[in-house]
């Protein structure tokens, strides 16, 4: 017997909502920020609220957005390839050296 497709877009595996999580605790951050400065003028008028004020808004912004946008796909080298740690340019798996900043790499276990 074949079950039915139970996918829901916008939901992902565990049943949870899809949503940018970096995005949606830095725009908090961003908001909470911009309230403080909001807030702290309030009390001690420093002139602060000028910049409080479009910060908490791009902070709301973002959060919105991050509820919104699902999390963007993992990069994921070729196979046999790697990162340079500085570049981020693909090299061979076993590369000492980078072919392109001419960098030593680490070894990931360092």
């Amino acid at each position: 017997m074949r079950r039915a497709n139970t996918h829901i877009r916008g939901y992902n595996q565990s049943g949870v909502i899809e949503m940018y999580r970096g995005l949606i605790v830095s725009g908090l951050i961003l908001a909470l920020f911009g309230l403080f400065l909001v807030i702290t003028d309030l009390y001690a008028p420093l002139g602060v609220s000028i910049f409080g004020l479009p910060i908490s808004i791009i902070g709301a912004i973002m959060f919105l957005v991050g509820l919104i946008r699902p999390e963007p796909a993992p990069i994921e080298p070729s196979p046999g390839k790697k990162f340079c740690w500085y570049c981020m340019e693909e090299i061979d798996q076993v590369a000492k050296d980078c072919a392109y900043c001419s960098l030593e790499q680490h070894n990931a276990r360092d």
